[in-house]
């Protein structure tokens, strides 16, 4: 850790004192690196002097628009959109039926290991206890499968945690070999028969807060079978992993029937009666994950210190968290070139590209990245908050998607609201949500509400339906005056049954969606909805 501090995080503390200059000086070296690269080529890149050149002669990229470079390059090796070929591609949906493949290549891998690193440090500053025992940390499978091309399909995740030097990676309690696992539900319990083993776990980290809260809804419904195979050491009575795996877990699993019998003597199973030494937990907190995250710490030891994972997607990472408890993180400024575009002027269709150095506390944008992989003035559709300074660099929080915003009559309604919304009520109702979703029915002009809580004793529908109802109009001053005028109708809720969150996930998980990108939705059209709800409200 004082070699990760002296390395990755004292030079960066560094530039967050001249954030422009420091980003000037990474979009010199992307463009160096790929002016011959095709798209180099053809978009100036050779007389490319400054962020303001750049965003002359670059449009603003979607992924469609990047596509044709992707696969020229993927398909014949010719350097189309970076001069330096691929390691390996990380897929993700697209907005088309058609899966994106997002290039990584040697020099991104290299940033994603020192963010990682960066990242490692200040988890531990801020929660040196947290890494005293074992750590239970779920990520993706480095080779998810191969393209046509012969290219090796994988998260970066996976790729990181195989790349970890072995002292490191011998505290987790999970080998990587493990999340290649194809079957959803026996992955999950290899998982937990690996750590059930491990009663001295510290450290909790995932990137989606849902999946602890599967985690311990299938250590519940699956405890005799598991108990049993820690009493005994055998792991037949759990599933076929495969060969290779079960040649694995004979060399890691072993026999605790003492461990086995003090569990058995407990009523539920939580991370708190479980692995009572836990001491940190990392995942996402902002947008929907607030709402499982929710239902999480009521499972964990007291004083457990939360942590956010920070904005990142397959593309790259979007910011590094500075503190424990605390939404906001710094952009790696020394590795991505970022712009801003301020909410109210992409609404107003101006598109005034803003940099780090230009930002507002308080202030909403949507933001671009360049990476040296290859991804130019890349539009995600993401909108982050600026929530303080660090230094002379602004600290980001995401907030959701652009297109996270539903209007019915005119009313105009953000996911944000939402969320802020239901989660007060619970609060002040005394319930805990797993998962909720706010459906716009254009036929009714009118809301529906699902919502799924950690109790069986639901409070009175109509009562909290009214409560949400009044607190979206106290938030949206259009959604109070279509109630009031009556052009939207009263807001209704449905209580979902025990359970529907993690079917919704599974049947996502099943159709392609990977696990670790999986953010469900607050807020969509009734017409946009795939899953049945409506199926899973108790008559």
């Amino acid at each position: 850790m004082l070699y990760s501090q002296l390395r990755h995080w004292r030079p960066v503390e560094r530039l967050t004192y001249t954030p422009d200059q420091a980003q000037r000086d990474v979009l010199s070296r992307i463009i160096a690196a790929n002016r011959n690269s095709r798209f180099g080529r053809e978009h100036g890149f050779e007389s490319a002097r400054g962020p303001r050149e750049f965003q002359r002669q670059v449009p603003v990229q979607e992924y469609e628009t990047l596509r044709p470079y992707i696969e020229d390059q993927r398909r014949t090796g010719a350097p189309a959109l970076t001069s330096e070929a691929p390691s390996f591609y990380a897929q993700t949906s697209g907005t088309t039926s058609k899966p994106k493949h997002i290039p990584i290549t040697p020099s991104m891998l290299t940033m994603h290991r020192q963010e990682q690193a960066l990242f490692s440090y200040l988890q531990y500053r801020a929660c040196p206890s947290g890494f005293d025992g074992q750590a239970f940390g779920i990520m993706g499978a480095a080779v998810e499968g191969r393209l046509d091309s012969g290219h090796a399909v994988g998260s970066v995740s996976g790729h990181l945690y195989q790349s970890l030097p072995h002292a490191i990676r011998r505290r987790f309690v999970v080998p990587p070999e493990v999340f290649g696992i194809a079957d959803y539900d026996l992955k999950y319990l290899v998982m937990l028969r690996l750590a059930l083993s491990q009663p001295d776990i510290t450290y909790l980290g995932a990137p989606n807060p849902s999946t602890f809260l599967r985690l311990l809804d299938v250590l519940n419904r699956h405890r005799e079978p598991l108990l049993e195979s820690l009493a005994s050491g055998r792991i037949d009575m759990l599933g076929d992993p495969g060969p290779d795996i079960q040649s694995l877990l004979a060399a890691r699993l072993t026999r605790d029937p003492d461990r086995a019998r003090r569990l058995r003597l407990l009523g539920e199973f939580t991370f708190a009666n479980v692995w009572p030494g836990i001491r940190l937990v990392t995942t996402w907190t902002g947008g929907s994950c607030g709402i499982a995250l929710a239902g999480v710490r009521a499972k964990l030891p007291l004083g457990t210190t939360v942590m956010e994972l920070g904005y990142q997607s397959t593309e790259c990472r979007g910011t590094i968290p500075v503190e424990a408890e605390t939404p906001g993180g710094l952009p790696p400024l020394h590795h991505h070139f970022f712009e801003f575009i301020d909410e109210a002027s992409w609404n107003e269709g101006r598109r005034e590209c803003l940099t780090l150095g230009e930002l507002s506390v308080g202030r909403r944008y949507y933001v671009l990245f360049t990476t040296v992989a290859g991804l130019y003035r890349y539009f995600m559709n993401d909108l982050v908050d600026v929530t303080g300074m660090f230094n002379r660099t602004p600290l980001l929080r995401f907030v959701q998607k652009g297109r996270g915003v539903t209007s019915v009559t005119g009313e105009k309604l953000y996911e944000a609201q939402v969320i802020e919304a239901v989660q007060g009520v619970a609060r002040d109702h005394g319930f805990a949500t797993v998962f909720f979703l706010l459906v716009a029915d254009e036929q009714r002009a009118a809301y529906q509400l699902y919502v799924e809580i950690e109790s069986n004793a639901r409070p009175d529908a109509e009562v909290i339906s009214r409560m949400v109802d009044e607190r979206l109009g106290s938030l949206n001053i259009e959604y109070e005056s279509k109630r009031s005028s009556g052009r939207l109708g009263a807001l209704a809720l449905s209580w979902l049954s025990r359970g529907t969150a993690d079917h919704f996930k599974a049947v996502a998980v099943k159709a392609g969606q990977r696990e670790g990108q999986f953010k469900p939705a607050v807020l969509v059209y009734r017409k946009d909805l795939t899953f049945p709800f409506d199926d899973h409200v108790p008559r």
